[in-house]
């Protein structure tokens, strides 16, 4: 039941997010804010699941644009109930900026 529930609550929070984006991805208000909203509602959902084996750290970072585009598309499959997607590259591309930023960050 647990998981029925967060399926549900994850595909309203990614509704949210396609909403602010919009249909076809017009400017957004606030780029930085919407990004930050969207990976941390990905890392929310890999952190759910029971992955066997891991996910590959070791791709190749994306652009800007093909990193707001997978998130984009992986929100969309997320609301319209496919709550299952993964997307690897994508993953294992915030992973590995967050690693970065946490690691380059200065200790208070």
């Amino acid at each position: 039941m647990e998981d029925f529930l967060y399926c549900t609550t994850l595909a309203g929070e990614a509704a949210k997010l396609i909403s602010v984006l919009g249909v076809s991805r017009p400017e957004i208000a606030n780029p930085v804010v919407w990004q930050q909203a969207a990976e941390d509602c990905v890392l929310a959902r890999m952190k759910s699941l029971r992955l066997i084996g891991g996910l590959p750290r070791h791709k190749a970072p994306l652009s800007k644009d093909e990193r707001i585009d997978r998130l984009h598309m992986l929100l969309q499959l997320w609301s319209d109930g496919c709550t299952c997607a993964v997307d690897e590259d994508l993953f294992a591309d915030i992973l590995n900026r967050r690693k970065m930023n946490s690691s380059t960050a200065p200790a208070t």
